[in-house]
């Protein structure tokens, strides 16, 4: 009976060893395991009588681009917020936002949010990061059955009142409306999808040097029936935090070992190239499946993650590119005779006389 040829077998350590990684990678890719994949919804924010808005389990209610007022409150440097609110209580989830205009989940100019009876302004200004944070924060601004009147202002100071009394203040700075990057002006939840503030609204009203806006009124904002529910997935580059440099760079150097264990896991070995295709068909996969889970990711992770492969094939092969090619580089010593003239001696060297 023949055997069989010991260089068709696999390693059995770096296989386990890659399965291992690659299973520990979809457990930080996809924790908590939260199914949310892209769906239908029907939009629960309705009218009530006196016009005021109710919002439920699941809103949709903003503008389709940059608000009319954006470019008249760049050029006068002053901004006023309207807001009349009645919160549901006892709230079910923790921070929801009731107002706010932001591009996406990263980058955000301004949003009024609550945590119980608490309210927060998170504003992007002087100081402040892409998130508007550190964030401006209000206690016992709402309490059970009472409709509570908000107004903010940005000028050269934000300020805030609750009721009628003021409440915090502080520097806003004069180039803080310069790093206002639009984008759409929502209520009762975010931009694309997360957490939905639940209560109603009886005003919304934005005031700058152009006019007023109501938001509340009937056509200020687009309401659909139904919409296809699609938080943001995608962080955009470069990265708007130092979380999600860090994050970056772990992707990076996770994919080193992956690239390594791809070359050295068959026999014979994967030349470089192929290792990394494969590495970047698993990091496609990884970011593919992470719309189906409320997880984030980025084209830049996939981009770090390919070359963070290469890298650990080019260590696994002694840099050559294909298994048995020579490295390139510097050419040290000189070079060894031909198979045929090993142990010749070079006629044209003199012969050595020993030391005394």
């Amino acid at each position: 009976m023949k055997a069989a040829s010991p260089g068709r077998r696999l390693p059995p350590f770096q296989v386990l060893a890659l399965v291992g990684l690659v299973a520990m990678l979809a457990v930080v890719a996809y924790y908590p395991f939260t199914w949310d994949p892209p769906r239908s919804v029907r939009n629960t924010v309705v009218r009530h009588t006196d016009g005021s808005l109710q919002f439920g389990t699941m809103n949709r209610a903003r503008t389709p681009g940059d608000p009319s007022w954006l470019g008249a409150a760049r050029a006068g440097r002053r901004v006023e917020i309207h807001l009349v609110v009645l919160p549901d209580f006892p709230r079910a989830e923790t921070e929801t936002s009731i107002m706010l205009l932001a591009r996406d989940q990263w980058r955000l100019d301004f949003g009024i949010s609550e945590v119980d009876s608490q309210m927060n302004l998170e504003l992007r200004r002087s100081g402040s990061n892409v998130e508007g944070d550190p964030q401006i924060a209000v206690a016992d601004a709402f309490r059970p059955g009472h409709w509570t009147t908000i107004d903010v202002v940005f000028g050269d100071r934000v300020t805030v009142a609750i009721d009628g009394e003021q409440r915090a203040v502080q520097r806003f700075g004069a180039g803080s409306f310069d790093l206002w990057s639009g984008g759409r002006l929502a209520l009762g939840g975010e931009v694309n999808g997360g957490g939905s503030w639940q209560g109603r609204i009886r005003t919304a009203e934005v005031r700058t040097s152009a006019g007023s806006v109501d938001y509340v009124a009937p056509g200020a904002l687009t309401v659909p029936a139904s919409y296809v529910l699609l938080p943001d997935h995608v962080t955009p580059f470069p990265p708007p935090t130092p979380r999600e440099w860090l994050i970056l760079l772990f992707h990076l150097v996770s994919f080193v070992p992956i690239g390594y264990l791809l070359v050295t896991s068959r026999r014979p070995r994967r030349d470089v190239r192929t290792a990394t295709l494969a590495a970047g068909v698993l990091a496609l996969a990884l970011a593919a499946g992470k719309v189906l889970f409320p997880r984030h990711t980025a084209v830049a992770d996939v981009v770090v993650q390919v070359i963070g492969a290469f890298v650990g094939a080019l260590i696994a092969t002694h840099g050559r590119l294909t298994p048995g090619q020579p490295r390139a580089g510097l050419h040290l010593g000189r070079d060894l005779p031909a198979r045929g003239d090993r142990g010749r001696r070079d006629e044209r060297q003199p012969d050595r006389k020993p030391l005394p």
